[in-house]
């Protein structure tokens, strides 16, 4: 069986989504689809089913192929339950038995006798993607299966995913997932398709020596368009003695598209913080009947980066709204700091005008913009993630989904925060916005709090975990795979001490300790440095001395940063304690 691209075309309007792509799908192939978002992964999966029709070319299929699909929005029929939904694609000749279907809607934690009406995004998608998994087909496309969905969900997922013996095409932008679940690779890139044999960490190697060899490439052909171009000036009479043939190879090649290098450096500006960010001391709060969190306390520093990870449903986002002030706590009491400046990014999409164009929504608070490197302009910020100039003067309806979300970033970050509170920050987001948020988070001076199901995120992100259970919200410092790797949800409640360190009490004997030996190897690191330095004054002429007592100092100073940074952490902390 087979999917087979013949120089396929397809265009919005005057917006080229793909040019003459030619590429072979199996039903052996497990293949992820990566790609800015708004270039058109979606319709490449729209194209495979007949959704949309190509606009030039070919798409061929093999005769009697079944095509199982599951959409970013899909739409399911009100007044029938959710059994009678996902038991709807059963057939004679591939039935769907009752026992799969009830086992696929559990797993997606949802009742099976419960009717469709009033469904959240989220429901909507579980359920497609229950009655999807169970429905037998050769090929299975899907776009964006992990969103909406928790830990548990994500990990069957991908089991089942590693075992299924037919073809897979899918858009996501989970990497753990495309790593596990994916042995070919296809960028969409400038209405191209680029084609790796790989899996996602041999697909990043490969791509970057792609880029690499490209930019070689497009260097000569600009020095060779030079020079033609030159040639051409020189006038009329040196012209005619050349060949007609060179002047329309001069011409077809002019033509050329050069790949924009993207930009992936945004650095947040240092801004105030007081003594006192946010507290949270003894908070409960319930929801129809049913505990959410009770008893809980947190003292956020500094430099905390906390990742907050629980099912779906179990009071994340609401502890985020207790925080924010949109929502009431039961019992106990939230401080937040007078010089606090949030940038809370929802988990809903903010109310845009849908005329209103890129640019000006983010103007509209401000033109200016300061980071680490000095005053940005909106214009400058939008294009660094990833908004071409073309984009700026677009209307906002005109956006897809995943753009809308990513100007809804912009405008967050747009305000220069000195906290972050960010509720499932990827979704929707595609792999090369998520690294500048990656990236925008590790200069941040300021303390981060997520909500997220995205593992490789939170490992890239978050040094400390808060995970709901049973109506609690515990503490784990470390790493969110250190976390699955500890088996922490067999942990009880009380074998894990929770992040709120009360005031007026003794410094504990192994923050001391800590801070004793930090100072020490400062000390140690400072000596070092000046040792060095004498042997770069009384070296003056001995190149090769001075070579390596430069580098080795250089070493030497990154270590002294690094432990540096650490001895400012254990002070904030300290001053927790008389």
């Amino acid at each position: 069986m087979i999917i087979d691209f013949k120089d396929v075309s397809f265009s919005y309007t005057d917006k080229p989504i793909l040019d003459k792509v030619n590429f072979t799908l199996t039903d052996q192939d497990k293949t992820g689809l990566v790609g800015v978002n708004g270039t058109g992964k979606s319709t490449i999966l729209k194209l495979i089913i007949g959704d949309e029709k190509e606009k030039g070319g070919q798409i061929i299929k093999s005769g009697n192929m079944i095509i199982s699909y599951l959409s970013q929005d899909p739409y399911i029929k009100e007044g029938q339950t959710f059994l009678e939904y996902v038991m709807s694609s059963s057939s004679k000749e591939h039935p769907v038995l009752e026992y799969e279907a009830n086992s696929a809607i559990t797993k997606m934690k949802l009742d099976p006798k419960r009717i469709v009406s009033n469904l959240s995004g989220g429901e909507k998608k579980r359920l497609a993607l229950a009655k999807t998994l169970v429905t037998y087909c050769d090929f299975l496309l899907l776009d964006e299966p992990t969103n909406h969905l928790d830990n548990d969900m994500i990990i069957y997922l991908e089991k089942y995913l590693e075992r299924f013996k037919h073809g897979l095409l899918m858009v996501t932008h989970d990497r753990y997932f495309l790593e596990k679940c994916c042995d070919t690779m296809f960028e969409l890139d400038n209405a191209k398709i680029y084609s790796y044999k790989a899996n996602y960490t041999r697909f990043l190697e490969l791509k970057a020596l792609r880029i690499e060899n490209q930019n070689k490439v497009e260097s000569k052909l600009k020095k060779y368009l030079a020079q033609e171009l030159d040639w051409l000036h020189r006038g009329v009479e040196a012209r005619r003695t050349k060949s007609k043939s060179r002047i329309e190879r001069y011409e077809e090649l002019s033509k050329t598209k050069f790949s924009q290098t993207k930009s992936f450096e945004f650095s947040s500006v240092k801004t105030y913080l007081g003594k006192n960010i946010i507290e949270i001391k003894n908070a409960s709060k319930g929801y129809n009947g049913r505990t959410l969190f009770s008893d809980f306390s947190l003292d956020v520093l500094r430099t905390d980066h906390i990742g907050i990870i629980g099912d779906n449903g179990c009071g994340k986002s609401t502890l985020f709204k207790t925080i924010m002030g949109l929502e009431p706590l039961d019992s106990g009491e939230i401080k937040i700091g007078e010089t606090l400046n949030i940038g809370y990014f929802s988990q809903h999409f903010d109310e845009m005008d849908p005329d209103m164009n890129v640019l000006k929504y983010i103007e509209k608070d401000s033109n200016k913009i300061e980071t680490l490197d000095g005053e940005m302009s909106a214009k400058a910020l939008l294009n660094r993630f990833l908004f071409d100039d073309e984009l700026l003067y677009t209307p906002i309806r005109s956006l897809s989904g995943g753009e809308k979300r990513r100007l809804q970033l912009v405008k967050v970050l747009s305000r220069n925060p000195n906290v972050l509170i960010l509720d499932e920050p990827t979704n929707d987001l595609d792999i090369y916005t998520i690294e500048i948020l990656e990236q925008y988070i590790d200069s941040f001076i300021g303390p981060v709090l997520c909500v997220s199901h995205d593992r490789y995120f939170l490992d890239h992100i978050a040094d400390k975990i808060l995970y709901f259970k049973d109506g609690k919200i515990n503490y784990y410092q470390g790493s969110f795979s250190e976390f699955l790797d500890n088996n922490v949800d067999s942990i009880k409640n009380d074998d894990v001490k929770g992040s709120y360190k009360p005031r007026h009490t003794s410094m504990p004997s192994k923050l001391k300790r800590q801070i004793e030996e930090t100072e020490k190897k400062m000390n140690e690191l400072e000596k070092k440095m000046n040792e060095l330095d004498i042997v770069l004054k009384s070296n003056p002429s001995d190149y090769q001395i001075l070579v390596d007592a430069q580098k080795e100092k250089d070493e030497i100073s990154l270590e002294y940063e690094e432990v540096g940074t650490l001895y400012l952490s254990l002070m904030e902390e300290k001053e927790n304690y008389d």
